[in-house]
């Protein structure tokens, strides 16, 4: 018996929400409400079931061992009202959720718009949002669940976390055509190491350019440089400075129709990437479908 008590099936929402983000912030982001609102539903989650359900630490809110029972349960339960709500003609249109993809911005550039007009065609209702990270923080943000899809270089070695790979890549030379004083072609060793460079890496120091060269007693000019790759087509246009950046963010930077791309005139090495997302993810359809809709793009341009 529930005595008096009305039992609103927005508050199991909330619970399911808060259950999977961990975060009031978050929770409040998908559901689309404010966070005064998620913790008005909380409180009377609280006197309903007589718990605290969900406490709060400095990593976010940990759920109770009451509310680690409950949750299958209340799952269930909305699934169960979903199925029965899903032959019904002129229902609502269902809220929009968020699937957060955390990626390098030579990433976003490259693949960005392909992978929002899939989530358009086949995911409705789907909030694309990037979120810049790499290898080095993709496994915090992944566990805090700050993202919910990783696509960075490499790996992520850790068991909680689950990885696919989606290829490789390598690096060539962008550059503005209208300043290179020779003739249009692919650089030569010579021309490459006497143009002024920018550089491109997360201190902004040094590079694989840099090792690269390093490795044959070679050393180039570095004009400037920049920790990000978006700034580069204000950065390269209007001057002879060159870029050596992944092949992928130089085909996107091409497709501008001011610039142009150069093999580089010293091997690199080719270097996998792949995306990852925390095994808690499973549980969420939508992340999953998005999660297939990414490899089955980067299949398609093998």
């Amino acid at each position: 018996m529930l005595d008096d008590r009305r039992v609103d099936l927005n508050l199991l929402r909330v619970f399911q929400m808060l259950a999977s983000e961990l975060n009031a912030t978050r929770a409040a982001e998908r559901l689309g409400i404010s966070q005064a609102a998620v913790s008005a539903s909380l409180k009377r989650l609280r006197v309903l079931y007589g718990d605290p359900l969900f406490k709060r630490t400095q990593r976010g809110l940990q759920p109770t061992p009451r509310a680690v029972l409950l949750q299958p349960a209340i799952n269930e339960a909305l699934r169960i009202v979903e199925e029965t709500l899903a032959s019904v003609g002129d229902e609502p249109a269902a809220p929009q959720e968020i699937v957060r993809i955390g990626l390098s911005d030579d990433f976003e550039m490259a693949y960005g718009a392909q992978i929002i007009a899939l989530a358009r065609e086949q995911l409705p209702q789907t909030r694309i949002v990037f979120r810049q990270t790499n290898s080095a923080m993709a496994a915090s943000a992944l566990h805090d669940h700050e993202i919910d899809l990783a696509i960075t270089s490499g790996s992520i070695n850790d068991a909680r976390i689950r990885h696919l790979s989606l290829g490789s890549a390598d690096y060539a030379i962008v550059y503005d055509p209208a300043f290179r004083k020779v003739e249009q072609g692919v650089f030569t060793l010579e021309e490459f190491l006497a143009r002024e460079h920018l550089l491109v890496s997360f201190s902004g120091l040094t590079g694989v350019t840099d090792e690269v060269l390093a490795e044959h007693g070679l050393r180039r000019t570095v004009h400037a440089a920049t920790t990000h790759f978006s700034g580069l087509p204000f950065l390269l246009r209007n001057g002879d400075r060159i870029a050596t950046i992944p092949s992928h963010a130089a085909a996107a930077l091409c497709r501008l129709g001011v610039f142009a791309s150069s093999p580089c005139p010293v091997a690199f090495p080719r270097y996998a990437f792949g995306l990852s997302w925390h095994f808690e993810a499973l549980r969420r359809p939508r992340i999953m479908k998005m999660r297939d809709l990414i490899s089955a793009l980067f299949k398609r341009l093998e």
